[in-house]
């Protein structure tokens, strides 16, 4: 995903930086109630100067890369639509979910998502979630899990059996 956009910043590393961001946290662009553009989570906007501390950057680079992406029609049509999702893998294990994050040997090979899955399955265990992390954003991407109840521990060699699998961390 990030490659066909980067092209966009390709002489604006910072604003490269901030578009980034945006899409790894599912940041939109759309008009406020001013009928201004600005960056939202959902309904919440998002001032750039929040945005620039928390990046350590000036509140300026986040103003610009709003209306670099107002002034692409292509760009605006992507980050308008963009939508934050809540990543369940890091507390469900609290409330008595499973949870289970694969390591991939290569983020690119197919198929290892759908043989875990179907592993789930035959066990009869409902899936609640599914995020698996963009290799172009995430440095170790990874895809967790979410089941209805803990994966019991004599399937864990069964699914790390799965081709493309290089570790599972079960939470």
């Amino acid at each position: 995903m990030w490659i066909k956009l980067k092209s966009r910043f390709e002489k604006l590393p910072s604003q490269a930086r901030v578009a980034q961001l945006m899409l790894a946290l599912g940041l939109s662009v759309h008009k406020n109630v001013d009928g201004e553009y600005s960056i939202f989570c959902g309904d919440i906007q998002i001032s750039p100067s929040q945005i620039g501390r928390t990046m350590k950057i000036d509140r300026r680079v986040v103003i610009e890369t709003t209306r670099r992406i107002v002034n692409d029609p292509e760009l605006l049509d992507f980050f308008s639509l963009l939508t934050p999702t809540a990543n369940l893998g890091a507390s469900s294990s609290k409330l008595g979910f499973g949870v289970l994050q694969i390591i991939p040997e290569s983020p690119d090979q197919p198929g290892i998502i759908a043989g875990t899955l179907a592993i789930i399955a035959r066990m009869n265990i409902s899936v609640r979630q599914v995020i698996a992390d963009d290799p172009e954003l995430f440095d170790e991407p990874r895809a967790t899990i979410v089941t209805e109840k803990p994966i019991p521990p004599e399937v864990v060699p069964e699914i790390r059996k799965v081709p493309g699998i290089k570790a599972l961390v079960i939470m």
